[in-house]
């Protein structure tokens, strides 16, 4: 064990003794970064009209865990909340609940599993980290371009080769092992290919397992606070470019996920081990062309997802199978006038829900929009951002959601942001049904009175992109009315079992400040750090909203020991004070911290990673049992990527 800990220790103590190294200099860093989620086209992000935040393949490579929240989670803006099943946690952006933050995977929606299936995060794990080229993430309602899911954001999941026209093929074999003696032990492999076909047609493939095993609660060591994965992924593409102005894209994704843990009912014995079964499949088909001076696409995809809930004992019912489908036709298409460009867009979506607690066993809804979005220079270094989307839903009627957003450039590299957006986002099918109930450790039940949510934010900030130095920071305010949350109707008084109601919050306010950057202290040591506050009130009850902590930042050092051979990396998060909704009233939660260190070589084709996750052991009961999920304890892993 002591030799475990060395092992984990090591990183650390590598990236730290860099501090060490003689005078400071600088690097250049005159690379431009670009965007592609901010406008649906490719942006800078110094001039991007959004609050942004671009996570690269490198820093993808350095995620301890090779886990995508563990990636996401270290960004302004975000953070994460419990779903109180199986450790299980959802992505917030800007103090939004986590089905307010559109998915996207190379720019095809992912169904927000958790605001149709409750206590469910079944909508991130559908790629392994490694098939990541990068991760964009765009902080502020997006409605007037991805519609009512994207009131706090837009996360576009960009797989690797997406535009490559080379042969390349990776593979990666990974093992981790928790030091606690508590499960968490895990093991991964990946292949990636791709492979050009003469000169029109380029293929690619990817295929994947990982696999980790539940963790036991230190409380109660019959139950798991963290649940078991079982994961296997393959994706197929095929880009045909059949003449110069047209060509054809087709992709498969399929991922098929078993997660299992030891639970019991409501906090009553019997205990017994709970079993999902996720299935995921994503097809597209895209026409992407040149018509004239106009350039876009038009495309079909259907995004489908089935949970079946499963059980080893009689003695306990199994959840309702639930299966999930999204079937969407888009096309979009931009032409420029000089230094403008005009976008003009259309989608139709079709959401269906099937599950036994409707009275017709099922219910779907059909989402129609159109788009427009208008950029152009209105002074010289100022550029203006103004468009607008119509969206019709089949139960709640229309709704116009405008943005405006200006960018003045005020020097090469320095840039001041400062924009409005308008967004919405209707009730889902459970939620507006009469007839529906869910019955688990707490119960919920439809609510045919609750109206849409509507939110307008305003924001202003500064970006800041020079040799060797990165910096970004803005303000930000989003006023929410009938925010859809649930509040408690029956059996209050029980710390389990619960009965909740859908209901609507009047009006709600979000604000903050959020900060993020990276500056090289020496040519091969980078420093970075973000911060993020966030209030977060329930005006109507002049009241917290729960499970949005107030402060959250995390700062850590990288360091090329010997270029392009040895690097080592380390990072301290904090997560601040934060509330929950107890069984007596709302409940203050501790801030804690999380320690991560890796280190890195590579050696030919060759790449071997030595990550520590949790270097503090940092266990959250420990600090408060109200805490509503588990981080994995100190574990170590190994993995080894070969590119040839």
């Amino acid at each position: 064990m002591n030799n475990l800990k060395c092992c984990a220790l090591s990183p650390l103590l590598l990236a730290c003794s860099a501090v060490s190294l003689a005078a400071a200099g600088t690097i250049e860093d005159n690379m431009e970064t670009v965007v592609v989620t901010a406008t649906g086209s490719d942006r800078s992000t110094l001039l991007a009209p959004a609050s942004l935040s671009v996570i690269s393949r490198e820093d993808l490579q350095n995620v301890s865990d090779q886990k995508l929240l563990s990636a996401l989670r270290k960004t302004a803006g975000i953070s994460l909340s419990g779903r109180g099943v199986g450790g299980r946690k959802v992505i917030q952006l800007r103090g939004l609940e986590s089905h307010h933050s559109l998915i996207l995977v190379d720019g095809k929606r992912v169904s927000a599993t958790d605001d149709v299936i409750g206590h469910s995060d079944f909508q991130y794990e559908w790629l392994p980290l490694d098939s990541i080229e990068r991760i964009e993430v765009i902080r502020g309602p997006m409605s007037a371009l991805y519609g009512s899911e994207a009131l706090g954001g837009v996360i576009n999941i960009i797989t690797r080769n997406d535009r490559q026209h080379e042969a390349a093929y990776s593979a990666m074999l990974g093992s981790g092992l928790d030091t606690t003696d508590d499960g968490g032990d895990e093991y991964s492999a990946n292949v990636q290919v791709v492979q050009p076909v003469g000169e029109s047609l380029i293929l690619k493939a990817h295929v994947g397992h990982a696999y980790r095993d539940d963790v036991a609660d230190t409380a109660d060591r019959r139950l798991s606070s963290l649940e078991g994965h079982r994961t296997n992924s393959a994706q197929l593409g095929a880009n045909w470019r059949f003449n110069s102005a047209h060509a054809i894209e087709l992709e498969y994704l399929v991922s098929a996920e078993e997660r299992w843990r030891d639970t019991n009912r409501r906090g009553r014995e019997p205990y017994y081990r709970s079993t999902y079964d996720l299935d995921r499949h994503m097809f597209s088909a895209y026409w992407k062309s040149q018509l004239g001076a106009w350039t876009g696409d038009v495309g079909y995809y259907r995004s489908t997802i089935d949970v079946i809930n499963s059980n080893d004992t009689a003695q306990v019912p199994a959840y309702t199978p639930q299966y999930l489908t999204d079937d969407v036709v888009e096309a979009r298409f931009h032409r420029d006038f000089g230094m403008s460009r005009l976008t003009l867009g259309s989608e139709w979506r079709e959401e269906e829900l099937e599950h036994a607690a409707f009275a017709r066993g099922g219910d779907s809804v059909v989402h129609q929009a159109v788009l427009a979005q208008y950029e152009t220079p209105v002074l010289e270094s100022v550029y203006l951002t103004a468009g607008g989307r119509w969206d019709h839903h089949e139960y709640f009627g229309s709704e116009f959601s405008p943005r405006v957003y200006l960018v003045w450039e005020l020097a090469a590299n320095l840039s001041l942001k400062a924009g409005y957006g308008h967004g919405f986002k209707a009730p889902t099918l459970k939620q507006i049904s009469p007839e529906y109930r869910f019955d688990g450790p707490h119960s919920f039940i439809g609510n045919e009175d609750v109206q849409p949510e509507t939110s307008d934010s305003w924001e202003i900030g500064l970006r800041y992109e020079g040799d060797g130095t990165r910096l970004s920071a803005a303000l930000f305010r989003n006023e929410v009315r009938d925010l859809i949350d649930s509040v408690c109707i029956d059996y209050c008084d029980q710390r389990f079992g619960h009965l909740n109601q859908y209901v609507n919050v009047e009006r709600a306010e979000i604000a903050g400040l959020e900060f993020e950057g990276s500056h090289w202290l020496h040519r091969r040591l980078e420093l970075h750090g973000r911060n993020t506050y966030t209030d977060a009130q329930n005006k109507t009850l002049d009241e917290k909203l729960t499970s949005r902590p107030r402060h959250q930042g995390s700062i850590g050092l990288r360091l090329d020991w010997v270029p392009d051979t040895l690097s080592a990396a380390v990072d301290w998060q904090y997560i601040g004070q934060q509330w929950v909704s107890g069984y007596s009233g709302p409940v203050e939660l501790p801030g804690y911290s999380l320690l991560n260190a890796s280190l890195n070589y590579s050696v030919g084709k060759h790449r071997f990673t030595l990550s520590a996750t949790n270097l503090g052991d940092t266990d959250l009961y420990d600090k408060s049992a109200a805490f509503e999920y588990a981080e994995y304890g100190r574990s170590v892993d190994l993995n080894w990527f070969w590119q040839f």
